[in-house]
């Protein structure tokens, strides 16, 4: 048996170094002398004694130095012609990548070889030290140890250790390999090895990455043991066999790679799943990159052999949600300073098992869209186009062609102190329609002008105290004719919730398929409070409300359109309590129904000299969500470290997701255990997974337990 397990530092992408010890103190990277690269030969000493023709005895203090190596020892023996040291007693040897203390030690100086007996070493690179009955350096800058033992942590403890009856250390590979291993946990033996590989530098290799043990409720024992392949210093690949009790042996395989003006990634996944009765597989290929100067091409792919493959073997709250895979390719022309040209091809694969095919979005086979904008003109005017033409298909649904022509006429005047922009829009939109319901061919055509306005004014003031405050008011007027629409399809289109956002935009539908009618006036007005000495924003406060002269009477299917008057006032108040603490207070209310129709409250702690972090949050939407959120993360006592999150929903009694996970983590090693429960599918039902991770900081992890105790927090932005 020959087990080499390799832990591959800095990878080509989205991999980090291994953790060192961190917290480790080397006494004898304190103890050893400086070495420089410097070939001549530099001795001293309190005595020089000449024994005999080429044979020098030095004494006291004595100090070696010689190409990049050096001795420091209370007596040697130097043979000048054969360019010997001989020590018979204690010395503190020290080059590049070693530290070596003895008791007995020999070195030829031209060829940096030797013998050092009695010996403890360190490697300052990666914080490691350990002992050895005798340590032989080659020519080739190698390292042999007889008898040895190595260990991360710091010199009072040994928490864990590994021990080999011969241990050789590469420096030219970074590599160091261990025979008859055994690694010692608090003094207990936990694991043999006939062959054992470990890292001593930060740099990448080949080799073994931490292995993943855990246990999912839908697929029992989950355990991956991923291999690092490091191909070449622009590109690599990760072989990841994983092993699930419920369902069978799912090997996967990931490349990577990064050029000079591109990068991308390619994955694959294969299980044979005796619990779901077939073959089962995910890919996946993701591209970023520039073909030329002003050419860039952008290409992601997914594919999964089933709606329930992310469901089942996911496993994240992430996947779950997810409804449809994107496919796409994306070319674009960036011409200097006059236009771009976009062409895109885009389909989706659905994977939610709730959903019915008039769900699906439509593909777009192809889509071409060019933007143009000339530099000002007379009077500082500057015209443009905005033009597109996107084939829409679906199976068994109305399908089409959509083109749009939009030239516009835009004037814009921005002082220190206040600005102007006004704009000019003639909207055409043809459409060519077949499919359905409709049976033959059909167009539509539709055109619209869209004028809008908007100014702001940008105050500053010092108050008595000496803070500086900002004072911020802007505001839009916006005009487009109605038209009905009706007989126009949804390919792209829908109406977002209302917020800041919608307060300026030019239209309210997202899309292209529905141009609103608008006779409406909007102004927000934002207050802020800064530190003079920090320039760190103390608070802020902006609020703002839209008015609409006429009803709208454009809509979608669903949702009606908004009446004559005023909307909802939208607001959110940001307060800096203390250095580390912040609170946001944000809602929307209706004056009408004098009602708060959405609203969210949030303090939150970011410890800048501490690893806590708290989040208190509520989220409230009249009739569909009133969520409370809460989630810490702080050490406890000592090396003891605590966190948890709980999502509840408040409207329906119901938790959302639980997690609780405890870490204790001292200088050489740590140990994590965390519970986690969430929802593990698009029908909500939940799942349950059980984690632990023992760190052997410096040469492995074994269990799965994250990186840090708390998952990434989704936190809910706020309603700006």
């Amino acid at each position: 048996m020959c087990l080499a397990l390799l832990l591959a530092a800095n990878p080509a992408r989205g991999m980090t170094p291994v953790e060192g010890a961190g917290c480790a103190q080397l006494q004898l990277a304190n103890e050893a002398p400086e070495v420089e690269i410097d070939e001549r030969l530099l001795l001293n000493a309190d005595q020089v004694l000449l024994e005999s023709e080429g044979l020098s005895k030095l004494a006291g203090g004595v100090r070696l130095r010689q190409g990049g190596q050096s001795f420091l020892t209370e007596s040697l023996s130097f043979d000048k012609q054969a360019r010997v040291v001989d020590i018979d007693g204690d010395s503190v040897f020290r080059n590049q990548n070693l530290i070596i203390r003895s008791t007995r030690a020999r070195l030829d100086l031209n060829s940096k070889s030797g013998f050092f007996d009695g010996a403890e070493f360190a490697l300052p690179v990666r914080a490691a030290r350990g002992s050895s009955e005798r340590i032989e350096l080659s020519a080739a800058g190698r390292a042999q140890l007889a008898g040895a033992s190595y260990t991360t942590c710091a010199a009072e403890s040994n928490a864990w250790y590994l021990e080999a009856s011969n241990i050789r250390l590469d420096h030219e590979t970074g590599l160091g390999s261990a025979r008859n291993a055994r690694l010692r946990f608090m003094g207990v033996p936990v694991l043999y090895l006939p062959y054992f590989q470990f890292p001593i530098n930060d740099e990448r290799r080949t080799g073994l990455l931490y292995p993943t043990i855990g246990q999912l409720s839908g697929s029992g024992a989950d355990v991956r043991w991923p291999v690092y392949i490091n191909l070449a210093p622009n590109y690599d690949a990760t072989v990841t066999p994983r092993f699930l009790s419920d369902r069978g042996l799912q090997p996967g395989v990931e490349f990577r790679y990064l050029m000079d003006k591109s990068e991308g990634s390619a994955q694959y996944e294969y299980l044979d799943d005796r619990k779901f009765g077939s073959s089962r597989s995910l890919f996946r290929f993701d591209h970023q990159g520039l073909l030329n100067e002003r050419l860039s091409l952008a290409a992601y792919y997914a594919e999964t052999s089933d709606r329930h493959y992310l469901e089942d073997l996911g496993g994240s709250i992430s996947s779950a949600s997810l409804t449809h895979l994107e496919q796409t390719a994306v070319l674009t022309y960036q011409a200097p300073a006059a236009y771009t040209l976009t062409a895109m091809v885009q389909n989706f694969q659905p994977i939610a098992s709730n959903l019915v095919a008039d769900d699906d979005p439509y593909k777009r086979l192809p889509q071409i869209r060019l933007d143009a904008l000339t530099r000002k003109a007379l009077l500082g005017t500057r015209a443009g186009i905005g033009a597109e033409f996107v084939n829409f298909a679906r199976d068994d649904s109305i399908e089409g062609g959509r083109l749009i022509m939009a030239p516009y006429l835009q004037y814009q005047h921005d002082q220190s102190n206040w600005y102007f922009q006004g704009q000019a829009d003639l909207h055409y939109t043809r459409y060519e329609l077949s499919g359905g319901s409709m049976g033959s061919s059909e167009t539509r055509d539709r055109t619209l002008p869209v004028l809008s306005a908007e100014t702001g004014l940008r105050l500053e003031r010092i108050t008595k105290s000496g803070r500086i405050q900002t004072l911020t008011p802007r505001g839009i007027a916006l005009y487009v004719p109605y038209e009905n629409q009706d007989d126009i399809p949804l390919f792209d289109t829908g109406e977002p919730d209302f917020d800041f956002v919608q307060l300026f935009a030019r239209n309210r539908f997202s899309g292209e398929d529905r141009i609103a009618d608008a006779h409406h006036v909007a102004g927000e007005v934002t207050l802020r409070d800064f530190d003079p000495e920090t320039g760190k924003m103390r608070w802020s406060a902006t609020a703002g409300q839209l008015y609409r002269v006429t009803e709208a009477r454009v809509g979608i299917p669903d949702a009606p359109a908004p009446e004559r008057g005023a909307t909802e006032f939208v607001g959110q108040f940001t307060y800096r309590i203390l250095e580390d603490w912040r609170s946001i207070v944000a809602g929307q209310w209706s004056p009408e129904d004098n009602k708060l129709e959405r609203s969210q409250v949030a303090l939150r702690y970011r410890g800048s000299h501490s690893n806590r972090s708290m989040n208190f949050s509520y989220r409230y939407r009249r009739d569909l969500i009133e969520q409370a959120d809460v989630s810490f993360s702080t050490p406890v006592y000592g090396p003891w470290s605590l966190a948890g999150r709980t999502r509840f929903s408040l409207r329906d009694s119901k938790s959302r997701e639980n997690f609780l996970g405890i870490e204790y983590s001292t200088c050489c090693w740590a140990i994590r255990t965390s519970w986690r429960r969430y929802i593990g599918d698009v029908s909500g039902e939940f799942d349950t997974g059980v984690y632990v991770q023992l760190q052997l900081k410096g040469l492995a992890n074994i269990g799965s337990g994250g990186e840090t105790l708390l998952p990434n927090e989704e936190q809910e932005g706020e309603l700006r």
